[in-house]
């Protein structure tokens, strides 16, 4: 009898451990990049820094100029000088979960993982963060809840965005058939169980926070940068 008991303890002990294993792996695993396209950095970098956004979130776009505006200073001090992974999870939360639902969400995060498609991530964000702003955010247009609001973007100002930064027919062919809604829904759907209090979301190393002020300048986002660091 003693040995059964002794046996039966034994399998459950490694079952213990098996689970462990598994958990810790889904855990890990769980902060990797969701795609390479996406990144900055060395994919073995100690820090990993994510930013989740909406492109037609006012706010993560603020923190996102701010981040370009400095680019030099961002890669030199931070990425290369912090050994920093940084990955932006682009979705359509405003589309999906905003209190008046945004199209031109989906719209631009479709053309946006379109654009990662072809390697083109960084060039059509930055593209696009420069022309929301020229063409709304800089005049008060659609900056916050009580600004008016965006309501004339059609497909076309997505591809022409694209085009401006080398994208064509495969680029245009994926946009328009919705390539990538599937892969958008998903990712939205896995934010939605990470932020619960709306975005832009940080997630810097062990440190975690969301929201930005339209006011703030790049002394705020060195702050967030640096509470990350290990």
């Amino acid at each position: 009898m003693n040995r059964i008991i002794r046996i039966i303890i034994i399998v459950v002990l490694a079952g213990a451990f098996i689970g462990l294993i598994i958990f810790n792996t889904s855990s890990v695993s769980a902060d990797e990049p969701w795609d390479e396209a996406t990144t900055m950095g060395n994919l073995d970098a100690k820090n990993h820094y994510i930013f989740y956004t909406d492109l037609m979130c006012p706010y993560c776009d603020a923190y996102s100029r701010l981040v370009a505006d400095n680019k030099e200073e961002f890669q030199r001090d931070y990425i290369e000088g912090k050994d920093i992974l940084y990955e932006i999870r682009l979705t359509d939360f405003l589309y999906e979960y905003g209190e008046h639902k945004s199209e031109y969400s989906r719209q631009s995060a479709e053309a946006v993982y379109c654009a990662a498609r072809e390697n083109k991530f960084w060039e059509f964000y930055e593209a696009a963060l420069n022309k929301l702003n020229e063409d709304y955010h800089s005049k008060g247009i659609g900056i916050s809840k009580t600004a008016p609001k965006i309501t004339d973007i059609t497909d076309q100002y997505w591809l022409d965005i694209g085009n401006s930064v080398g994208l064509g027919e495969q680029f245009e062919t994926c946009y328009k058939n919705h390539e990538t809604v599937d892969q958008i829904k998903t990712n939205t759907a896995k934010v939605s169980r990470i932020v619960d209090s709306g975005l832009p979301y940080f997630k810097f190393g062990k440190f975690s926070t969301g929201g930005f002020d339209q006011s703030w300048d790049w002394s705020y986002v060195k702050q967030y940068l640096d509470s990350g660091l290990q």
